[in-house]
């Protein structure tokens, strides 16, 4: 699913970071190396002409300084016309900078020197980025994970949530119904806070290599398409 999400983000954006219309990709991969899985979201990003980085659990301190303060620099300006940014997050399970701290309830104060911990970044994007086009795609592997991370209060800003089976209890917490634990396999729910029921659907299957190259043949077209058209 998000490797589909990538691939439909990119063809909607000029892959030019200083354009409006632009967008940046920053991937946070948590998955372990010996996952069948590894390597995947990158092979998708290679596929992609825009701006984009993959990092690890390495490389979270640094991507979530960097976008928390391109938010913050955004909010400071009265320019409206900024590339999009997607903060892309695979395995939120396993990255562990991004988990509160076991003493805090939105009660603790920090020091005015101490540097802001990844989690309390992440929480500012998620309630302060999409104003400015920043956005964010978050998987994780089970509800219990999903509160280590956010509370209730952040968790509401994901306007649009993807199920797969689950206890009806965690499903009705995430989409105030059990609608989830009556999935078979390879069924999923797709939820939006626009509309009424959520949509069942059935998940693609992983891209494969001889498809990410016609779309990075599709993409580098419709780039120099766009490049032809601006020119004089």
């Amino acid at each position: 699913i998000l490797a589909a999400a990538l691939v439909s983000l990119a063809s909607q954006h000029a892959p030019t970071g200083d354009s409006a219309t632009g967008a940046r990709f920053r991937v946070l991969d948590g998955q372990a190396a010996d996952s069948p899985f590894a390597g995947l979201l990158g092979k998708v990003l290679d596929c992609l002409p825009h701006d984009t980085q993959l990092g690890g659990w390495r490389e979270v301190p640094a991507f979530l300084t960097e976008i928390a303060a391109e938010v913050e620099r955004r909010q400071k300006t009265t320019d409206g016309d900024f590339p999009a940014i997607y903060l892309v997050v695979h395995g939120l399970h396993r990255l562990r900078d991004l988990r509160k701290a076991d003493d805090d309830y939105g009660f603790s104060r920090r020091a005015d020197d101490a540097p802001v911990p990844p989690a309390k970044q992440l929480e500012t994007i998620l309630k302060e980025g999409a104003a400015v086009g920043v956005h964010c795609l978050i998987w994780c592997d089970g509800l219990n994970n999903v509160h280590r991370t956010l509370d209730r209060q952040t968790l509401r800003e994901f306007e649009s949530r993807v199920l797969f089976q689950m206890s009806p209890n965690d499903s009705s917490t995430l989409i105030d119904s059990p609608a989830a634990s009556k999935l078979g396999m390879n069924r999923a729910l797709f939820h939006s806070e626009d509309q009424a029921l959520p949509e069942k659907f059935r998940p693609y299957a992983l891209p494969v290599d001889a498809w990410l190259a016609e779309v990075a043949d599709a993409l580098t077209a419709k780039r120099m398409m766009e490049r032809a058209a601006m020119a004089p």
